[in-house]
């Protein structure tokens, strides 16, 4: 659930766009009484604060915009236009004793005084979260509208009472203010569905009034919330347009095509039409593959008008090639027109009818996020220690025709398949080894604990040994509404659940686990570990101290991407060689 209102005054840099501007220079002065900091944080930059409290900010701009100011444990926003100058004096640690002088003083006095408002609106969603989206959507719009009108009347009152404020911050705030709340009104079918299980669709009266037509203005580019509303706006009707599709064909690729067709529907301005067609095609590629969107490259190439985007694009998709130049990519299964790649690396001296010891390589991400080219690196890693390693895709979900459930099916579909071919890749079937990180660890357990099997062919989807790296093998069981997005209807977490199906003869395992993880707790490792171990399975496990979800330090936040220690990983990934070496698949450790 959402916890707070992303306001544009929680934003690094923000600009107001107008059309052709020129360049111009901003310059601010500040003073701030009895300073404590050393540096003072103006947008982007970090600007040094004099011993008597003096700073200085000088920057060419192109048209008016929001700057993010941080001084200790103050937080504000500027808001500047070209030729701009004014002074800032902060008597002390108090955002309602700073004082503004010369231009846009009434504007910036102005943005220091809706904190109020916003505390009184997050304290008010946090209370009421459940209660607004179990409404009618006739009323949750006319309660978020209410939100929403606190803050264009505290402008009003405020420009009776003070000097009049340039019509570009009238429109740049009453703008920010409506793309905010109406992004969020894009989520209510299914939110409503989360808390009450009932399935809405929003009318044609409230799709008409949170569509706003400034999406399709350059003027409004660059205000905070332009590009999440955008985005949200995109999805919601994208999404709508491909449940349409009544073809078996996998959502990701209906939806793709929907995404197209929305954006040339919605923007008449090719500049911001070949931005979303170059974000979108992207974010597909990233996600789904290059052999799933030959067809959308081709859309896009004939589509795309402005040059800087065409060789944007050009500069990505060279990017993703190369990363696969120096290995050989198969698909090892389709499955309603979407081809799932395996992306094999070959040790160098491996010789032509030789057979190796194989690791599979399984990212995380949380089953709907993530591509192979996450295990990349270590894919080269494990090959030149002389194995065959292979870095897996496999389908993400979406909550429509692909959850969980899938991705498990193509990763013990995938081993079956490196067994089944396992002369042309030059393996040894018996000795494959399997590597999973977070998601990726419920995926490649679930091989092994809920397995599969060919009889006809003798092969099934058991690896030889595992390595779980901050793995989810005890998945969240109060969580309805996670439950449904990740599994749907088609199974429940205790179905899906790997510790809680814990039997003799699984193969050996090491866990690797930072000791302060709220991802995938340790409890929920060491329960697994455990179980093994009172199964008379071997399983060993790592913990380490001062680090979350894959050795993020604990004093960041391991729920977004992992930034890990970097001595603590190296120490972690020695025990997962050593580990591979004590049951055969290594020779030697160079190190």
């Amino acid at each position: 659930m959402k916890t707070s209102i992303l306001f544009f005054y929680l934003i690094s840099i923000v600009c107001f766009i107008a059309c052709s501007p020129k360049k111009n220079d901003c310059q601010i002065s500040g003073l701030i009484i009895n300073p404590t900091e050393k540096n003072i944080k103006i947008g982007i930059q970090t600007i040094p604060i004099t011993e008597d409290g003096m700073f200085y900010y000088n920057q060419e701009i192109e048209r008016p915009m929001f700057l993010n100011v941080s001084y200790g444990d103050l937080e504000w926003i500027l808001f500047l236009t070209p030729k701009s100058n004014f002074s800032i004096r902060i008597p002390d640690k108090n955002l309602n004793a700073i004082e503004y002088k010369g231009d846009l003083a009434s504007s910036n006095t102005y943005l220091l005084g809706i904190n109020t408002i916003t505390e009184k609106v997050n304290k008010y969603l946090n209370q009421n979260w459940y209660t607004l989206h179990s409404q009618h959507q006739t009323d949750y719009i006319a309660s978020m509208d209410s939100l929403k009108s606190l803050y264009w009347e505290h402008l009003v009152n405020d420009t009776l009472r003070q000097a009049k404020k340039s019509q570009i911050f009238i429109n740049a705030w009453k703008s920010e203010n409506n793309f905010t709340f109406n992004k969020y009104m894009t989520y209510y079918p299914k939110n409503h569905f989360y808390y009450t299980g009932e399935k809405v669709q929003l009318s044609d009266k409230s799709i008409n009034y949170i569509y706003l037509k400034e999406i399709d203005s350059l003027n409004y580019f660059d205000l905070p919330s332009y590009k999440d509303y955008a985005e949200d706006w995109i999805d919601f009707k994208s999404e709508g347009l491909a449940e349409k599709d009544t073809s078996l064909r996998n959502f990701h690729l209906k939806k793709m095509d929907a995404t197209n067709k929305i954006i040339h529907l919605t923007f008449t301005n090719q500049y911001l039409k070949d931005y979303w067609l170059t974000k979108y095609m992207k974010e597909h590629i990233e996600s789904q593959g290059i052999s799933n969107s030959e067809k959308f490259i081709s859309q896009f190439n004939k589509s795309c008008k402005a040059e800087v985007f065409k060789k944007e694009f050009e500069k990505y998709l060279a990017s993703v090639l190369q990363a696969r130049e120096d290995h050989k990519v198969k698909i090892y299964k389709t499955e309603h027109d979407f081809n799932l790649e395996a992306h094999i690396y070959t040790p160098d001296d491996m010789q032509s009818n030789e057979k190796r010891p194989a690791i599979v390589l399984v990212h995380g991400g949380g089953w709907r996020d993530g591509n192979p080219s996450w295990t990349f690196n270590k894919a080269n890693h494990f090959k030149d220690l002389g194995m065959v390693s292979i870095a897996a895709q496999y389908r993400l979900t979406n909550s429509h025709d692909v959850t969980a459930v899938e991705s498990m099916a193509d990763i013990r579909d995938l081993i079956m398949w490196m067994r089944i071919n396992s002369d042309s890749l030059g393996i040894q079937p018996d000795s494959i080894a399997a590597y999973g990180v977070s998601a990726g660890g419920h995926l490649i357990s679930s091989s092994a604990i809920f397995c599969d099997s060919i009889t006809e062919l003798g092969v099934n989807s058991i690896p030889n040994a595992m390595i779980l790296i901050s793995p989810a093998v005890s998945l969240p069981k109060n969580d309805k509404g996670w439950e449904y997005r990740m599994f749907g209807n088609k199974t429940t977490i205790s179905s899906a659940n790997p510790v809680e199906h814990v039997r003799e003869g699984l193969p050996p395992a090491i866990i690797l686990q930072g000791r302060d993880d709220s991802v995938t707790p340790l409890s929920g490792a060491q329960l697994f570990h455990d179980k093994m171990q009172a199964n008379d399975n071997y399983c060993e496990i790592w913990i380490y101290d001062g680090v979350g979800h894959i050795f993020t330090p604990n004093t960041m936040s391991d729920r977004g991407n992992p930034k890990p220690d970097k001595t603590i990983q190296k120490k972690a990934h020695r025990k997962a060689d050593e580990f591979l070496k004590n049951f055969g698949f290594i020779k030697e450790l160079d190190y």
